[in-house]
Order: C-alpha cells, then structure tokens, then sequence
C-alpha cells in the first residue's frame, strides 16, 4: 500500500453513508444498498478501514458525531429521494467538523459546478466509483492534487464514469456494515444499465448499455457470502434485468440449484412480462432453483397508458405471467401499479382496478399487489416532457414528497382525484383478498407456505401482513406446525392409521378462545387433548369415527389443533 505515508500508523476511516429522510420501516433501510458496501470493499481491500451505513437522516447525523474524531472521510450516496436531505446534511456537518465530505451515486448524473455550491462538499464524484473514490482519497493522504476522471470542478467538464470489468473489483461483504447483525435478506446485483427506456424510470432514462456481470462471478459472490452467513437466506437479486439474457440465466440457476444443496436459501428477482411470456419454461426452472417471489412491471391496466410508457409488455402478456406463476406453483408473484400517471382519469382507474382484480381471481392466495405515484426521475421522459403523457408536474423535484402524495395531476384528475383513486384502488384490492380468504379461495399449502417463508426467510407478502397475520390463533398455530416440522400434522396430512393413533393437541391456550363459538363436544375435545389417541378421545366421548372425524376437521380448519405421535 505505496500510496500511505510511513507515518501513518492506522488506517484512514471512511464511512459510506446512504440515509433518506425521516420515516423508519421505508424500503431502503430493509434493503442493503450495495453501492456503498461495494466502494467500502474496494477501499478495504486497498489499505482503508471503511464502513457501510444505512439509515434515516437523523440516526446518520448521530452516527457521523459519534466517530467524528476517528473520521478521514465521509461519503454519501446521493439519488433522487435524498438529494435535499443529503446537502443539509453535509452543510450542517461542514460548519463543524474537518473530516472530508465527498458525494456520489446516481444523483451525480444531472450535477455541474453550480451543485459545488448547494452541498458544499470537499469532493463530487460522477458515475460508479470503485475506481474514482480510491483515486480521490488516495489524493488527499499523499497531499496531491490529482485531477480525478468523474470529478466536479469549477470550469472543468467532468463526464458520468461508466465501468466495463466488474471482475477486477472485490465483491461486497456485509461484515463492511458498520455494526453488522445478520438478518435474512441477503442482496446481490448482476448488472448495470439497462436495455429498456420505459418513461418513468430512471435507470432506463439514464443509463449506458446494459453491463453484465458473468454468470461465473455472480455466483462466486453469492457463494462467499453465503459462506459467511450463520442462518437461512433470502437472497434479493436487485436489479430489473435479471431475466433478460435466456443463456446467462440459466447458467446461474444451475448455479443456484448446486448452492441450495449446501446452503439454506430462496430468492426473489424481477422479472419482464415480455420477456416471460416468450419464455415460459424459465419460470419452471426458475421456481426449481429456489425462487420463492418474484415482480413483473404491471404499471396500468390499460393497453395504451403501457405503450406510453414504452412498457413492452402488454396487459394479456401480464395475464399471462400471472396464469403460468401460479400454475407452477410460484409461492408471490408481486407487481406494482402505478396511479395517476400518464393519461390517467376516471376510465382509466376503473379499468385498471378491473384488470387488477381479475388477476387475484386467476391466483387467489398468490399476488401481492402495491401501487406507487409517479416520481418524476431527472432524464426519464415524464420528467423532460410531461406535457406528452398528459401530466402536470406541481412539484418536478419532489421536495414535497415521501412517496405518500403525489407530486403531479393529470389533465382529467386533480391532486385529491389522484389521492382518492389510489386510495379505492387499495380498497377494492384489499376486500378482494379477504374475501378469497374468507370463501376458502386461498389453497391450505400456499398459507402455510406464506408462513414457513415468514418464519425461516423474514419474507411477509401481502396477505400474510393484512390478513393471516391478524389472527394470533392463526399465526400461533403456524408457528407451531413449522417449528415442530414432521413432529406435528395437520388432519388433512393424516393417513387412515393416524387418524386413529395419533394424539390430539391444542394450539392456542384457552384465554385465547372465544368459547361462545364453541360447542360443548369440541371444549371436551379440547380438554382431553395431549392425554389420549383419537381413538381414545372418541371411545371417552362416545362418538363414531366418522363424527369424531368431522369434528377434528373442523377444529383443524380453524386452527385450534393439530395432531403428534405421542402424549
């Protein structure tokens, strides 16, 4: 390591911050993001002592102050969602501290020297970082001034920096984590860029070519990483391009088939309904290497608000996706649609809403619906020209926003309309899903699958949260049955013999039961349960077996017992 002085006896410190403003439980703090934590393996493996941390804005602000004195650098990853919050910050931390402040991320794209004003920082770094950052830092502790290829300066044309070889960079760790303690989900990135230019995102708004890492090194990551994990993994392939070579994945799931075999773990990834549809057999192999839940783009239900959007995909190509999903037995299929944006009114709610609910008629128990407004990225072609989608930016930068309200109307909807239509769209989609509940709609093997995803991946979809997970007694019974696997059946997984031999036990306790909903043959059942057999019960009882057997199912299907080999 030439590039530290013989004087310096410890490593430089540097932490890699990324925080949004303040509202806990939000997306990116359940999701590593692995931006930072691979610029933190870089700077590790090159002579650094660097940490990763995600946060909200005023948990980051206590954890810089906390080390401040130890701190050679810190580093913010700046996108759309933090841009405001990410220059206060370094405004409040400049007029305090020494340490140097630089940024970057995907925010960087759309920067010029006038942005060296508004955050205030020692350093801004355009385009992915793992060489520029090391650069930049390695500048500063040999006291050079070095022009870093990427850096903002005043009358300096700096260019967005693109990489090619992912293969020279260290994978990420988690240990890199400032104060790491393992939880399921585990994140992995296998490309940059993307090949589609839909009108609302970002990546396709802005990016270069799509750059794909190798299936060889993508599964060379997830292997040491999951070597270094002590439980059960929930493995999230971040990026939306994951399906879009045939050949490639393939590669990685047989991979990820020879993986599960040493290591406990599933996976999610997100998935184009274009691109499934032409391949369908993909999600069979797909599901058989471990894939427990997986997104498609669903957008709108209308045919021509897709186009638009420049989806390449349309609403019988989503249809599609959903019948093959849960023909083979995929456990969620997410999707996200999108209200008040282009072109959006009344007609077009109402049609959407249709659309939505047809699809949770074709795979009760299965889809896991979300809506979102539209975020008017910077480079997408709603941010550029709204006008074109029939939308009216009231706030283009979003400064108003958590994501809970949105920013644009249409030319047909007002602000509240758009509110009020997100709001009876979820309505509509939540009475869908507890009625499919409450008619029996939703198979016993997905519910109980939902569970064990639950309890062993920390995977809650949607009906688990809203529905299934409202119910102690439910919940309580679930547990119980995945905790104690084989030790304990439920009666419907009962053969002849064991429906005789086998001993009744009761799940909840009894301050749990409403007894008013019982009758006095089902308490006496569930009194002598854990003492005797079945046969035993129903000879106590006097009841035939066929009585005591539908009594049993029916205490069974309300989840009040299950059923053991032994006393």
């Amino acid at each position: 390591m030439d590039f530290i002085p013989k004087t310096l006896t410890e490593k430089p410190q540097v932490l890699l911050v990324y925080t949004q403003r303040m509202i806990r439980g939000r997306t990116f703090e359940m999701i590593e993001n692995l931006g930072i934590l691979t610029l933190a393996a870089q700077l590790n493996a090159n002579g650094y002592d660097a940490k990763a941390y995600t946060g909200i804005t005023t948990d980051a602000v206590k954890t810089i102050e906390k080390m401040k004195d130890r701190l050679f650098a810190v580093c913010f990853y700046c996108d759309f969602d933090n841009h405001s919050a990410v220059a206060a910050i370094i405004t409040y931390l400049k007029k305090r501290y020494d340490f140097y402040v630089i940024v970057g991320g995907p925010q960087t794209l759309h920067m010029t020297e006038d942005d060296l004003e508004i955050y205030q920082a020692d350093g801004i770094l355009k385009g992915e970082g793992e060489e520029s950052l090391l650069t930049w830092l390695n500048a500063k502790i040999r006291g050079e001034a070095v022009l870093v290829p990427g850096e903002i300066r005043p009358a300096q044309k700096a260019d967005y920096v693109y990489l090619e070889d992912f293969s020279k960079y260290e994978f990420p760790r988690n240990e890199d984590v400032l104060d790491y303690q393992e939880r399921p989900l585990l994140s992995v990135i296998t490309a940059r860029g993307c090949p589609y230019r839909c009108a609302f995102c970002f990546e396709g708004g802005n990016s270069k070519n799509l750059r794909m890492r190798t299936a060889e090194a993508v599964l060379a990551e997830i292997a040491a990483r999951l070597k270094n994990s002590q439980g059960p993994r929930y493995l999230f392939f971040c990026d939306d391009t994951f399906t879009t070579n045939p050949l490639r994945l393939k590669k990685i799931l047989s991979g990820l088939k020879k993986l599960r075999e040493e290591y406990d773990f599933v996976w999610f990834c997100e998935g184009h309904p274009g691109f499934l549809v032409k391949h369908p057999e993909l999600i069979r192999e797909m599901i058989d290497s471990g894939m427990v839940r997986m997104q498609i783009g669903m957008e709108s239900g209308v045919e021509e608000v897709l186009k638009a959007y420049g989806k390449q995909a349309s609403p019988a190509d989503i249809k599609r996706v959903v019948e093959i999903c849960y023909a083979q037995g995929l456990p969620q299929l997410t999707g996200n649609y999108i209200i008040g944006g282009a072109f959006e009114s009344a007609d077009t709610l109402a049609t959407t809403t249709k659309k939505a609910l047809e699809l949770l008629d074709l795979a009760p128990g299965m889809l896991d619906l979300s809506t979102t407004f539209i975020m008017p990225l910077p480079g997408t072609a709603i941010y550029n020209h709204p006008e074109k989608f029939g939308i009216v930016l009231e706030d283009r930068e979003c400064l108003t926003n958590l994501e809970d309200f949105p920013v644009n109307h249409t030319l047909e909807l007002s602000l509240p309309e758009v509110c009020m239509g997100r709001s009876r769209f979820i309505t509509a989609v939540s009475n869908k899903m507890k009625q499919q509940y409450q008619q029996g709609l939703i198979p016993r093997e997905r519910i109980r699958t939902d569970f064990n995803l639950a309890f062993n991946y920390g995977i809650a979809a949607g009906y688990l949260k809203f529905i299934y997970g409202k119910n102690k007694i439910m919940v309580d019974y679930y547990k119980k049955l995945i905790n104690y696997q084989g030790l304990l059946k439920e009666w419907h997984e009962l053969n002849e013999q064991e429906k005789d031999t086998w001993v009744i036990q009761k799940i909840p306790d009894f301050s749990m039961l409403n007894i008013n909903t019982l009758n006095q043959i089902e308490v006496d059942i569930l009194s002598y349960s854990g003492k005797f057999t079945i046969s035993e019960t129903a000879a106590k009882l006097s009841l035939s077996a066929a009585t005591i057997g539908a009594l049993l199912k029916s205490l069974s299907d309300r989840h009040l017992i299950l059923f053991s080999p032994f006393v």
